[in-house]
Protein backbone atom coordinates (compact mmCIF):
# COMPACT_ATOMS: atom_id res chain seq x y z
CA UNK A 1 0.00 0.00 0.00
CA UNK A 2 1.29 3.22 -0.76
CA UNK A 3 -0.57 6.39 0.58
CA UNK A 4 -0.29 9.78 -1.03
CA UNK A 5 -0.87 12.95 1.63
CA UNK A 6 -0.07 16.63 -0.02
CA UNK A 7 -1.85 19.78 -0.62
CA UNK A 8 -3.96 20.66 -3.58
CA UNK A 9 -2.55 23.75 -4.34
CA UNK A 10 0.91 25.59 -3.17
CA UNK A 11 2.16 28.92 -3.83
CA UNK A 12 5.14 30.45 -2.72
CA UNK A 13 5.91 33.88 -4.52
CA UNK A 14 6.30 37.14 -2.88
CA UNK A 15 3.12 39.16 -1.95
CA UNK A 16 0.60 36.46 -2.62
CA UNK A 17 -1.15 37.59 0.42
CA UNK A 18 -2.64 40.49 -1.03
CA UNK A 19 -4.51 38.25 -3.06
CA UNK A 20 -5.00 35.33 -1.12
CA UNK A 21 -8.34 36.43 -0.64
CA UNK A 22 -9.69 35.51 -4.23
CA UNK A 23 -7.55 32.29 -3.62
CA UNK A 24 -9.02 31.07 -0.37
CA UNK A 25 -13.01 31.64 -1.52
CA UNK A 26 -12.39 29.52 -3.89
CA UNK A 27 -12.38 26.84 -1.14
CA UNK A 28 -14.73 28.72 1.25
CA UNK A 29 -16.47 32.01 1.85
CA UNK A 30 -16.68 31.32 5.89
CA UNK A 31 -13.91 30.86 7.82
CA UNK A 32 -12.59 30.15 11.00
CA UNK A 33 -8.81 31.71 11.53
CA UNK A 34 -6.45 31.06 13.98
CA UNK A 35 -3.17 32.82 14.47
CA UNK A 36 -0.21 33.92 16.82
CA UNK A 37 -0.55 37.98 17.36
CA UNK A 38 2.89 38.34 15.97
CA UNK A 39 1.60 36.31 12.41
CA UNK A 40 -1.46 37.84 12.26
CA UNK A 41 0.41 41.40 12.05
CA UNK A 42 2.67 39.93 9.23
CA UNK A 43 -0.59 38.38 7.24
CA UNK A 44 -2.37 42.12 7.34
CA UNK A 45 -2.85 42.26 3.62
CA UNK A 46 -4.28 38.44 3.42
CA UNK A 47 -7.14 40.02 5.77
CA UNK A 48 -7.35 43.15 3.81
CA UNK A 49 -8.29 40.63 0.69
CA UNK A 50 -10.54 38.81 2.04
CA UNK A 51 -12.25 42.19 3.50
CA UNK A 52 -12.50 42.66 -0.22
CA UNK A 53 -13.77 39.82 -1.69
CA UNK A 54 -16.43 40.09 1.22
CA UNK A 55 -15.32 36.72 2.96
CA UNK A 56 -16.67 36.25 6.44
CA UNK A 57 -14.42 34.91 9.13
CA UNK A 58 -13.92 35.09 12.84
CA UNK A 59 -10.48 35.52 14.00
CA UNK A 60 -8.83 33.50 17.37
CA UNK A 61 -5.49 34.06 18.36
CA UNK A 62 -3.03 31.55 19.53
CA UNK A 63 -0.39 31.61 21.72
CA UNK A 64 1.31 28.02 23.71
CA UNK A 65 1.75 24.72 22.36
CA UNK A 66 -0.43 22.22 20.35
CA UNK A 67 -2.16 20.22 23.07
CA UNK A 68 -4.77 18.35 22.71
CA UNK A 69 -6.74 20.50 25.12
CA UNK A 70 -5.84 23.43 22.75
CA UNK A 71 -7.36 21.54 19.64
CA UNK A 72 -10.01 20.48 21.88
CA UNK A 73 -10.69 24.25 22.71
CA UNK A 74 -10.61 24.97 19.31
CA UNK A 75 -12.76 22.29 17.90
CA UNK A 76 -15.75 23.46 20.79
CA UNK A 77 -15.60 27.46 19.62
CA UNK A 78 -15.81 26.51 15.79
CA UNK A 79 -18.79 23.69 16.02
CA UNK A 80 -22.35 24.89 15.30
CA UNK A 81 -21.36 27.92 13.52
CA UNK A 82 -21.05 26.85 9.86
CA UNK A 83 -17.50 27.37 9.23
CA UNK A 84 -16.42 25.71 5.68
CA UNK A 85 -12.90 25.95 6.71
CA UNK A 86 -9.73 26.87 9.07
CA UNK A 87 -7.09 28.98 7.70
CA UNK A 88 -3.75 28.40 10.01
CA UNK A 89 -1.62 31.99 9.85
CA UNK A 90 2.24 31.56 11.75
CA UNK A 91 4.75 29.54 12.30
CA UNK A 92 4.76 25.28 12.91
CA UNK A 93 2.72 25.14 16.02
CA UNK A 94 -0.03 27.41 14.83
CA UNK A 95 -0.63 25.26 11.88
CA UNK A 96 -0.75 22.11 13.76
CA UNK A 97 -3.66 22.94 15.57
CA UNK A 98 -4.93 24.08 12.89
CA UNK A 99 -4.67 21.39 10.98
CA UNK A 100 -6.17 19.00 13.74
CA UNK A 101 -9.05 20.94 14.16
CA UNK A 102 -10.00 21.03 10.65
CA UNK A 103 -9.45 17.29 10.85
CA UNK A 104 -11.86 17.01 13.33
CA UNK A 105 -14.31 19.88 11.73
CA UNK A 106 -14.05 17.02 8.73
CA UNK A 107 -13.10 20.35 6.97
CA UNK A 108 -10.62 21.60 4.59
CA UNK A 109 -7.58 23.64 6.57
CA UNK A 110 -5.27 26.35 4.59
CA UNK A 111 -2.04 27.21 5.84
CA UNK A 112 -0.57 30.46 5.53
CA UNK A 113 3.18 30.10 7.50
CA UNK A 114 4.85 33.45 8.53
CA UNK A 115 8.30 31.79 8.89
CA UNK A 116 10.04 29.12 7.25
CA UNK A 117 10.93 27.10 10.51
CA UNK A 118 9.61 23.49 9.55
CA UNK A 119 7.71 22.11 6.83
CA UNK A 120 4.54 22.02 8.94
CA UNK A 121 2.94 24.48 6.16
CA UNK A 122 2.91 20.82 3.75
CA UNK A 123 2.79 17.54 6.14
CA UNK A 124 -0.23 16.09 7.10
CA UNK A 125 0.94 16.13 10.28
CA UNK A 126 0.31 17.16 14.53
CA UNK A 127 3.53 17.81 16.58
CA UNK A 128 1.91 17.39 20.04
CA UNK A 129 3.43 18.77 23.38
CA UNK A 130 2.49 19.28 26.96
CA UNK A 131 1.58 22.40 28.33
CA UNK A 132 5.19 22.64 29.44
CA UNK A 133 6.85 22.44 25.71
CA UNK A 134 7.78 18.44 26.22
CA UNK A 135 6.93 16.06 23.35
CA UNK A 136 3.92 14.38 23.79
CA UNK A 137 3.60 12.50 20.47
CA UNK A 138 2.17 13.09 17.01
CA UNK A 139 -0.99 13.00 16.02
CA UNK A 140 -1.15 11.35 11.91
CA UNK A 141 -3.91 13.18 9.68
CA UNK A 142 -5.50 11.79 6.56
CA UNK A 143 -4.72 14.57 4.77
CA UNK A 144 -2.23 17.71 4.30
CA UNK A 145 -3.78 21.07 3.96
CA UNK A 146 -5.68 21.87 0.57
CA UNK A 147 -4.12 25.00 0.15
CA UNK A 148 -0.55 26.44 0.89
CA UNK A 149 -0.23 30.61 0.77
CA UNK A 150 3.96 30.91 1.32
CA UNK A 151 4.23 34.94 1.49
CA UNK A 152 8.38 35.03 0.55
CA UNK A 153 8.30 38.65 1.61
CA UNK A 154 6.96 37.82 4.86
CA UNK A 155 8.72 34.83 5.58
CA UNK A 156 12.16 36.81 4.94
CA UNK A 157 11.07 39.26 6.81
CA UNK A 158 10.81 37.15 10.15
CA UNK A 159 13.71 36.42 12.16
CA UNK A 160 16.77 34.97 10.58
CA UNK A 161 16.58 32.76 13.68
CA UNK A 162 13.37 30.94 12.24
CA UNK A 163 15.01 30.51 8.97
CA UNK A 164 18.19 28.91 10.60
CA UNK A 165 15.80 26.59 12.40
CA UNK A 166 13.92 25.38 9.29
CA UNK A 167 16.97 24.86 7.29
CA UNK A 168 18.01 22.18 9.89
CA UNK A 169 15.10 20.56 10.02
CA UNK A 170 15.47 20.08 6.22
CA UNK A 171 18.94 18.87 6.29
CA UNK A 172 17.84 16.47 8.77
CA UNK A 173 15.40 14.77 6.00
CA UNK A 174 18.13 12.90 4.55
CA UNK A 175 19.86 11.44 7.45
CA UNK A 176 16.52 10.02 8.28
CA UNK A 177 15.29 8.80 5.31
CA UNK A 178 18.96 7.46 3.93
CA UNK A 179 19.20 5.07 7.08
CA UNK A 180 15.84 3.62 6.16
CA UNK A 181 17.15 2.33 2.26
CA UNK A 182 18.56 -1.02 2.64
CA UNK A 183 19.35 -1.35 -0.75
CA UNK A 184 18.48 -0.13 -4.69
CA UNK A 185 15.27 -2.41 -4.38
CA UNK A 186 13.72 -0.78 -1.46
CA UNK A 187 10.16 0.04 -1.43
CA UNK A 188 9.79 3.47 -3.86
CA UNK A 189 8.28 4.81 -1.47
CA UNK A 190 11.64 5.01 0.35
CA UNK A 191 13.55 5.82 -2.51
CA UNK A 192 11.03 9.05 -3.56
CA UNK A 193 12.01 10.18 -0.27
CA UNK A 194 15.57 9.42 -0.53
CA UNK A 195 16.11 11.78 -3.83
CA UNK A 196 13.95 14.38 -2.39
CA UNK A 197 15.56 14.95 0.60
CA UNK A 198 18.70 14.45 -1.20
CA UNK A 199 17.47 17.33 -3.42
CA UNK A 200 16.73 19.47 -0.72
CA UNK A 201 20.25 19.15 0.92
CA UNK A 202 21.74 20.37 -2.92
CA UNK A 203 19.54 23.35 -3.16
CA UNK A 204 20.41 24.13 1.53
CA UNK A 205 24.40 23.67 -0.13
CA UNK A 206 23.85 26.23 -2.79
CA UNK A 207 21.77 28.60 -0.92
CA UNK A 208 21.22 27.94 2.32
CA UNK A 209 24.16 30.47 3.51
CA UNK A 210 23.37 33.33 1.14
CA UNK A 211 19.51 33.10 1.92
CA UNK A 212 20.70 33.45 5.34
CA UNK A 213 22.61 36.49 4.99
CA UNK A 214 20.25 38.07 2.65
CA UNK A 215 17.09 37.76 5.40
CA UNK A 216 15.41 41.28 6.20
CA UNK A 217 16.86 43.17 2.75
CA UNK A 218 13.43 44.48 1.09
CA UNK A 219 14.29 42.41 -1.89
CA UNK A 220 13.12 38.80 -1.66
CA UNK A 221 16.44 37.06 -3.22
CA UNK A 222 15.86 33.71 -5.22
CA UNK A 223 18.85 31.75 -2.89
CA UNK A 224 15.81 32.94 -0.01
CA UNK A 225 12.82 31.32 -2.41
CA UNK A 226 15.22 28.38 -3.24
CA UNK A 227 16.07 27.80 0.38
CA UNK A 228 12.50 28.67 1.06
CA UNK A 229 10.93 26.15 -1.27
CA UNK A 230 13.61 23.21 0.06
CA UNK A 231 11.78 24.04 3.62
CA UNK A 232 8.57 24.05 3.26
CA UNK A 233 7.94 22.08 -0.14
CA UNK A 234 10.76 19.37 -0.68
CA UNK A 235 11.11 18.86 3.05
CA UNK A 236 7.11 18.12 3.20
CA UNK A 237 6.95 16.15 0.09
CA UNK A 238 9.92 13.67 2.21
CA UNK A 239 7.10 12.67 4.04
CA UNK A 240 3.94 12.99 1.79
CA UNK A 241 4.34 9.52 0.42
CA UNK A 242 4.67 6.69 2.47
CA UNK A 243 4.45 2.67 2.17
CA UNK A 244 3.07 0.34 5.02
CA UNK A 245 6.87 0.09 6.51
CA UNK A 246 7.95 2.38 9.17
CA UNK A 247 10.57 4.60 9.41
CA UNK A 248 13.32 5.27 11.41
CA UNK A 249 13.73 9.19 12.66
CA UNK A 250 16.26 9.27 15.49
CA UNK A 251 17.32 12.85 15.42
CA UNK A 252 13.71 13.63 15.94
CA UNK A 253 13.52 11.23 18.59
CA UNK A 254 16.23 12.80 20.19
CA UNK A 255 14.63 16.29 19.61
CA UNK A 256 11.99 14.66 21.66
CA UNK A 257 14.07 13.83 24.46
CA UNK A 258 15.50 17.22 24.71
CA UNK A 259 12.05 19.06 25.30
CA UNK A 260 12.03 17.03 28.31
CA UNK A 261 14.77 19.83 29.62
CA UNK A 262 13.22 22.61 30.71
CA UNK A 263 16.62 24.54 29.76
CA UNK A 264 15.72 23.65 26.20
CA UNK A 265 12.16 25.36 26.06
CA UNK A 266 13.20 28.27 24.70
CA UNK A 267 14.68 26.55 22.20
CA UNK A 268 13.33 25.79 18.25
CA UNK A 269 12.21 22.90 17.06
CA UNK A 270 15.10 23.12 14.27
CA UNK A 271 17.74 24.18 16.92
CA UNK A 272 17.14 21.24 19.05
CA UNK A 273 17.25 19.35 15.85
CA UNK A 274 20.52 20.55 14.71
CA UNK A 275 22.41 19.35 17.79
CA UNK A 276 20.40 16.49 17.00
CA UNK A 277 21.79 15.86 13.30
CA UNK A 278 25.08 15.99 14.43
CA UNK A 279 24.47 12.72 16.94
CA UNK A 280 22.30 11.45 14.69
CA UNK A 281 25.62 11.99 11.94
CA UNK A 282 27.64 9.65 14.09
CA UNK A 283 25.72 7.04 15.02
CA UNK A 284 24.71 6.66 11.32
CA UNK A 285 29.01 5.93 11.03
CA UNK A 286 29.31 8.97 8.88
CA UNK A 287 33.37 9.47 7.70
CA UNK A 288 34.55 12.17 10.08
CA UNK A 289 34.74 14.96 7.70
CA UNK A 290 31.34 14.79 6.54
CA UNK A 291 30.81 15.36 9.75
CA UNK A 292 32.69 18.33 10.64
CA UNK A 293 31.54 19.57 7.35
CA UNK A 294 28.34 19.57 8.44
CA UNK A 295 28.77 20.71 12.08
CA UNK A 296 30.52 23.87 10.34
CA UNK A 297 27.67 24.47 7.76
CA UNK A 298 25.02 24.55 11.11
CA UNK A 299 27.35 26.72 13.10
CA UNK A 300 27.58 29.53 10.45
CA UNK A 301 23.80 29.80 10.78
CA UNK A 302 24.38 30.10 14.53
CA UNK A 303 22.85 26.91 15.31
CA UNK A 304 23.64 25.27 18.18
CA UNK A 305 26.18 21.74 17.52
CA UNK A 306 26.65 21.07 21.10
CA UNK A 307 24.77 20.60 24.71
CA UNK A 308 26.29 23.41 26.10
CA UNK A 309 25.19 26.35 22.87
CA UNK A 310 21.69 24.01 24.50
CA UNK A 311 22.40 25.06 27.94
CA UNK A 312 22.98 22.39 29.89
CA UNK A 313 26.35 23.56 30.54
CA UNK A 314 24.91 26.66 32.35
CA UNK A 315 22.39 23.42 34.47
CA UNK A 316 25.10 21.02 35.06
CA UNK A 317 26.83 24.57 36.54
CA UNK A 318 23.78 25.12 38.62
CA UNK A 319 23.75 21.41 40.05
CA UNK A 320 27.34 21.61 41.11
CA UNK A 321 26.58 24.23 43.45
CA UNK A 322 26.37 23.70 47.05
Amino acid sequence: MVNVKAPAIYINEPDILASGGERITLISRKLLIIGGKTALTAAAPLLASLDEVKAEYEIHTFAGYPTLEQIARYVSVASGKGYEAVVGIGGGKALDVVKAVAERLELPSITVPTVAGTCAAWSALTVLYDNEGRSAGYLPLNQSPQLVLADTRVLAAAPRRYLASGIADTYVKWNETAVNMKNLHSDLDIRLSVHTSLLAVEVLDRYAQEAYEAAYEDEVTWAFHETSQAIIWLAGQVGSVTGGQPRIALAHALHDCLTQFPVTKDTLHGEKIAFSLIVHSILQGLPHEDILQLAGKLHKLHLPITLEQLGFWEMRSNMRRP
